[in-house]
């Protein structure tokens, strides 16, 4: 189900995880944490990208699994800053695959070494637009807001302004975090 049908229904409880970071790639960790977190009934579970997308291969396989074996809806953080259009449509086709509906759109921040490459998208707005039009119906698509204003903007109007501009570009609902 999309979050924005939920959220037409009742104010929602979320969690967000992170997949594990370790030399192995042993993500076998996050399943103790989801299982335990499953029993507190949430809403819905976002899955991180990590920064730079640093873990970003694990976020459709967890994402996958809180959605067909945990039955709670799933929510895929995808970053464009560091992608390629190829990538996107790479990503967005396995998530449809695993019957994930929902994609919480964000820009990501630098890589720590650099872009390897010329960029595809400057901003999360971009990335609504490129998926609305080649998986158009398929996704519900979120969008990170800030309240005391994003950290890169000159001011609350600016903020505000880039907020509009990623609703109109096809963010359905916001969402910020108000626990670090």
């Amino acid at each position: 189900m999309k979050i924005s049908e939920i959220l037409k229904k009742k104010a929602t409880i979320s969690f967000e995880i992170f997949p594990p970071k370790n030399k192995e790639g042993d993500i076998s960790s996050i399943y103790y944490t989801i299982e335990e977190l499953s029993q507190l009934n949430p809403d819905f579970i976002s899955v991180t990208y990590g920064a730079g997308g640093s873990t970003k291969g694990k976020t459709v396989e967890i994402a996958s699994t809180i959605k067909n074996q945990y039955n709670i809806e799933a929510v895929a953080h995808l970053t464009c800053i560091s992608s390629t259009e190829s990538e996107i449509l790479d990503i967005c086709q396995q998530l449809k695959d695993n019957h994930i509906e929902n994609i919480l759109s964000l820009r990501g921040d630098y890589p720590q070494d650099g872009l390897q490459h010329e960029l595809s998208f400057h901003y999360a707005k971009e990335l609504n637009t490129f998926i609305s039009q080649h998986f158009p119906g398929n996704f519900c698509l979120s969008g990170a807001c800030y309240p005391e204003v994003h950290q890169e903007a000159s001011c609350l109007e600016d903020d505000l302004k880039a907020l509009k501009e990623k609703v109109d570009a096809g963010a359905q609902y916001l969402i910020t975090q108000i626990f670090f």
